[in-house]
């Protein structure tokens, strides 16, 4: 089938999340750190008017998925955020 392991789930979340951004037209307002330094990266919304879009907030519903720690769930959610 498809890959399993928690790289691939991160990878299958940062990709969902970016497509998000995209479809609706969000994706140049959020940009990702420019350079990788190993900094703690914050990106804060805005107002939430046109110019000033502010953040998404999700919710992670797990369903009936064990939430052990180091759960694929996390890395998928971890990739999104």
């Amino acid at each position: 089938a498809g890959l399993t392991n928690y790289a691939a789930c991160y990878a299958t979340g940062l990709l969902v999340a970016r497509r998000c951004l995209t479809k609706l037209k969000l994706a140049d307002a959020f940009q990702g750190a420019e350079e990788v330094t190993g900094e703690y990266f914050l990106q804060e919304g805005g107002e939430g008017g046109e110019e000033d879009p502010r953040a998404f907030r999700a919710y992670l519903d797990v369903g009936l998925a064990r939430t052990s720690t180091g759960a694929r769930v996390f890395g998928a959610m971890k990739g999104a955020v």
